[in-house]
């Protein structure tokens, strides 16, 4: 299966995942294959030495990249690739691994002495929470773990601190409280030579994915397993790195590569490009060469890109977004969410972005949110046959409230207009509405034709040629090199 596979691979795609060098970095333009790639080079370090007990570890930083990676590596080399102790999965995972293994050794100490978390998603999920800039967190006093609180700029959805000490208590914490004491624990030297004799011991190589989406902690635990000996591999594009509001440090990441010692290797042949004019926009736009990108009409448009949702729903009465904005934890936009989450399902065959996190801000379970889908749909029928978007947000209200406890407030402006929204849409036939996407949904994805919601700040960047450092350009970058056909402007 993998011999097959492997004769299908280009000569720079065959370099990159079966070169014996025991650190690189491969730097992979749009469409060249980098999953491709991630997963023949899996397969290659985990039966390169089958004597060594040691895992084989490939991470990511979603769970639908870690699962499409994981499906990519059992498709090329079979069910056994990955029998532990070889895994492939998220970051947050390895940092989970990491402080647990801390906990066991007593290098550090959790509330009620837990060495074995139960690490959540989110608390908003499990329990209330309040709208507020106070937020409990977990700090260290010397080697033990305790709760505390701070102060964040804006306001947010948090645990009340009784509930969060509890939670604690019973060995409950999400993926952001063990982010926060690992990294402040990761000051202390005989934390991490701790740690890198536990990364020696237990892992022979890494292959890390998106490496441009790596914050300060992500980028100190390859240093990490750098320092334990670990073969490395990390693949990313510096074109592609969008997640500097969540944190991410592209700028490390040359440093990291060149104090590792990693050789460079690039894929620079792309598959997505199926017009001459689609890659001459991609060439000209990574060679930072001025362009135009011709305009937009809606006929034979496969999907509309834009920064941020609002723009999106402002586009054209055919663009249906999967979300009115970010997740906020607010119970009303989380009903109107749910809604949402039905038309996109039956428009697209997609999830609404942030269903999952408006069924856990209204505490809805599996079966709560499946005995609430009829109920939803009744709402989208009557707001098809009525303009009273008053009477239907009441009633919105209280299909919601037969299956949540969660409070929800009174009407606002922005609840009606949301309302008005989805209205327009639903007067139209559903095969005739447009996917509408932010940049950072749709990167790892392609269409045949995508159109772009253009600002003027953009149409200037685009004239003058596009700065890999800027990360607006990136965006643009990204949203203009999902089209195998077409990228139109409107």
């Amino acid at each position: 299966m993998a011999e097959a596979a492997l004769e299908r691979l280009t000569p720079e795609q065959l370099i990159a995942a079966g070169t014996p060098l025991p650190r690189l970095y491969i730097e992979a333009a749009p469409g060249s294959g980098k999953t491709t790639v991630s997963a023949h080079r899996f397969g290659v370090q985990r039966f390169a030495l089958a004597s060594d007990p040691r895992a084989v570890v490939a991470v990511s930083f979603t769970r639908s990249a870690t699962a499409e990676l994981r499906a990519r590596v059992r498709a090329t080399w079979g069910r056994a690739a990955i029998n532990p102790p070889h895994r492939i999965v998220t970051l947050d995972t390895v940092v989970y691994d990491l402080l647990a293994h801390l906990l066991h050794n007593n290098k550090l100490h959790w509330p009620g002495g837990h060495t074995d978390l139960e690490v959540l998603d989110t608390w908003k999920a499990h329990y209330p929470t309040r709208y507020t800039a106070r937020e409990p967190v977990l700090t260290l006093e010397g080697r033990q773990i305790v709760t505390a609180h701070t102060y964040g700029h804006t306001k947010d959805n948090h645990p009340v601190q009784p509930d969060f000490d509890a939670a604690v208590h019973d060995g409950q914490c999400t993926h952001d409280n063990v982010r926060a004491i690992l990294e402040q624990a990761l000051d202390e030297t005989d934390i991490t030579s701790c740690l890198i004799d536990y990364l020696a011991t237990t892992t022979r190589a890494l292959i890390v994915d998106e490496i441009f989406d790596a914050n300060s902690l992500d980028l100190a635990v390859v240093k990490l397993a750098a320092q334990a000996g670990l073969h490395i591999t990390v693949v990313g594009d510096p074109w592609q790195a969008l997640y500097g509001f969540r944190g991410a440090r592209p700028d490390l990441v040359p440093t990291l590569v060149e104090r590792a010692e990693m050789a460079t290797l690039q894929l620079t042949t792309s598959f997505r490009w199926r017009t001459p004019d689609q890659e001459h926009l991609a060439t000209a736009l990574r060679r930072s060469e001025p362009i135009t990108v011709p305009g937009a009409a809606m006929d034979g448009v496969d999907v509309v890109l834009a920064r941020e949702w609002k723009p999106l729903w402002d586009t054209h009465p055919r663009v249906l977004p999967l979300a009115f904005r970010s997740a906020s934890g607010n119970t009303q936009e989380a009903a109107s969410t749910l809604l949402l989450d039905r038309l996109t399902r039956s428009a697209f065959g997609e999830h609404a972005t942030y269903a999952a996190d408006a069924a856990a801000t209204l505490r809805l379970g599996f079966e709560a949110r499946a005995r609430l889908e009829p109920r939803l749909d009744a709402v989208l029928a009557r707001l098809t046959d009525s303009d009273d978007l008053p009477a239907t947000l009441a009633y919105l209200t209280a299909q919601i409230a037969t299956e949540s406890s969660a409070k929800i407030p009174r009407r606002h402006r922005d609840h009606i207009n949301r309302l008005q929204q989805l209205r327009t849409r639903l007067l139209r036939p559903l095969d005739d509405l447009v996917l509408g996407l932010t940049t950072h949904q749709a990167k790892g994805r392609e269409w045949d034709t995508v159109a772009v919601r253009l600002e003027d700040s953009d149409t200037r960047a685009l004239r003058c040629g596009l700065d890999r450092d800027n990360e607006d350009h990136r965006k643009l970058y990204v949203a203009l090199t999902r089209a195998r056909c077409r990228s139109l402007a409107m």
